[in-house]
């Protein structure tokens, strides 16, 4: 860990497209956020989904879970276009993979505003120096 008064971080892979596993990755990153924490999300794979302006308002729940998007609402939870714009506005870096954008076949005009893309090494570099990895 760092020193003493060393700013936290924390480092979140967001590997699934899946609608709960969006509101895992993001719930996570904006409460960190909020407890004055650095944090960056890195999507891959999967996770790319949850990024792209089209496709992040209509994310698959889960097999069993059909009814998420039912529950979410009548807790006035947020969709995932709003949840990424209030992590944004907290200061979560959201990075996406190059190279499972390439592989994929994603664009970066394919992505919502503000999005950085950058290979995986950029966001190891980041993660060896968090207090705390999740992958999700």
């Amino acid at each position: 860990m760092g020193s003493e008064g060393a700013a936290k971080k924390m480092a979140i892979v967001a590997s699934k497209g899946t609608l709960d596993m969006a509101y895992a990755a993001l719930v996570l990153a904006a409460t960190a956020a909020a407890m004055d924490t650095e944090v960056r999300v890195f999507f891959a794979f999967g996770g790319l989904g949850i990024l792209h302006k089209e496709a992040n308002k209509a994310l698959p729940p889960p097999q069993g879970m059909e009814n998420l998007p039912e529950l979410a609402r009548a807790v006035n939870w947020e969709g995932i276009p709003q949840m990424l714009k209030m992590c944004q506005d907290a200061g979560v870096k959201l990075v996406a993979c190059s190279a499972a954008m390439q592989m994929l076949g994603y664009r970066e005009e394919d992505l919502v505003e503000g999005i950085e893309v950058a290979d995986a090494d950029r966001f190891i570099e980041f993660a060896l120096e968090a207090h705390s990895s999740l992958f999700i």
